[in-house]
């Protein structure tokens, strides 16, 4: 971007339609400059007409008018509107871990793990404050996070964690699910999936099979709730928002899935959210953090991601290459091993060079795997580790489900 050029806040679609105010102070405006202009015209008439007839007279005595070079002289100079820096985290400094929210809730436990992390390199947490059950686990004083009642009962004090965070010269990473929310659609239905475009929501299964409602990607409402709940993140001292959930429904009855008027395709929808929601991080002193299954991000989960997150114009990915995660149904052809989870280091080596021969350009903090009685064990995570130094790859955030780890 040239030097001085003003930038385009392109987030505003997500904010375009949050109350009529804007509509209703915009008739006024019209209205008092219709008024002004009726009132200036009726001004104007006399001295026009005696110009037009030739009678209009001059003060003799009339002050010299300021030439115009003078008047512009005159005028201060205004300063250049300067843009606030971006905020820039060196992905390739972090070495991450995930803590649970029991770790959270007590601030003595908390501030021991910390100190335990600390010692063995690590320099950053990773916590949710939206899970994929819509479940926020903060204190947020959000309207709908109330009027949904997605607000867990011992919610923590996110500034609490981060001024703790900090005060040990560590960052804090908050992850949210987007659209993955069956708890926000029930009561804000307008946000929700509908069933064949009709008031009923559509769920991924049958309710006796535990069917959920998700959020629509389409609705301004449901962006609105996420960029909310972000910002509130990030004004609560966290240094990223790692956004995960960003995709439409899995599940059955697909086809069946409503989403209102659609202007956009899938995959320009999602793609224009991600840069809207980076862009407004960014104008707000944090970081956006781009999460899915390291599939999806590949383009082999195009019935809810479309081509997948890599065609995203962002900078910065955060694929789960969990060794777990790669199923027999569900993997890259180029893991050929029986068992993707025994050999950590070739897998993780061999889904990390696919995301980089796609994503030429992108800077990538992968999720490792710390979960399971073998995976738990230090050299499993040096394994994981030592692929990615490999491919040139330096950052990364560590995932057990307990919160306990050992590196050495």
């Amino acid at each position: 971007m040239a030097k001085g050029q003003k930038k385009i806040k392109r987030y505003n679609r997500i904010y375009g339609g949050r109350s009529a105010l804007s509509k209703v102070m915009g008739v006024v405006l019209t209205v008092v400059v219709l008024a002004g202009l009726a009132c200036l015209g009726w001004a104007l008439y006399e001295p026009v007409s005696q110009f037009l007839s030739g009678t209009m007279q001059i003060p003799e005595d009339e002050p010299p008018q300021e030439s115009l070079s003078e008047a512009q002289t005159s005028v201060p100079e205004q300063p250049p509107e300067e843009e606030p820096p971006v905020v820039v985290l060196e992905l390739s400094q972090v070495r991450g871990a995930y803590l649970p929210l029991s770790t959270l809730q007590d601030p003595l436990l908390l501030s021991q793990t910390l100190d335990a992390l600390k010692e063995q390199g690590i320099n950053a947490i990773l916590i949710d404050g939206k899970n994929a059950q819509g479940q926020v686990l903060y204190q947020s004083a959000n309207q709908t996070v109330a009027e949904v009642s997605a607000q867990v009962p011992d919610a923590v004090d996110l500034k609490q964690v981060t001024t703790l965070a900090k005060a040990k010269d560590m960052i804090v990473i908050a992850r949210i699910y987007a659209f993955r929310d069956p708890i926000c659609p029930l009561i804000n239905k307008k946000a929700a999936v509908k069933y064949q475009d009709t008031e009923m929501l559509w769920l991924d299964n049958s309710k006796e099979y535990g069917g959920k409602s998700w959020l629509n990607p389409y609705s301004e409402l449901a962006q609105m709730y996420i960029a909310d709940l972000s910002l509130e993140c990030i004004r609560s001292g966290c240094t990223a928002v790692m956004l995960d959930g960003v995709q439409f429904p899995s599940g059955y009855s697909l086809e069946l899935a409503g989403y209102g008027v659609q202007t956009k395709t899938r995959q320009r929808v999602l793609s224009d959210f991600v840069q809207d929601m980076e862009e407004l991080l960014q104008e707000n002193d944090g970081v956006l953090l781009y999460s899915s299954s390291s599939t999806a991000m590949l383009g082999m989960e195009s019935a809810s991601y479309e081509a997948g997150g890599l065609d995203y114009p962002i900078q910065n990915f955060c694929p789960d290459l969990r060794p777990a995660s790669f199923t027999k149904e569900l993997r890259p052809e180029s893991l050929t091993m029986e068992d993707p989870q025994a050999q950590p280091y070739e897998t993780v080596k061999a889904v990390l060079a696919l995301l980089q021969e796609k994503g030429e350009e992108k800077s990538f903090l992968p999720i490792l795997q710390a979960d399971g009685a073998a995976a738990s064990a230090p050299e499993y995570s040096k394994a994981q580790i030592q692929a990615l130094k490999e491919c040139g790859v330096t950052g990364y955030i560590l995932h057990n489900a307990q919160g306990e780890y050992t590196l050495s």
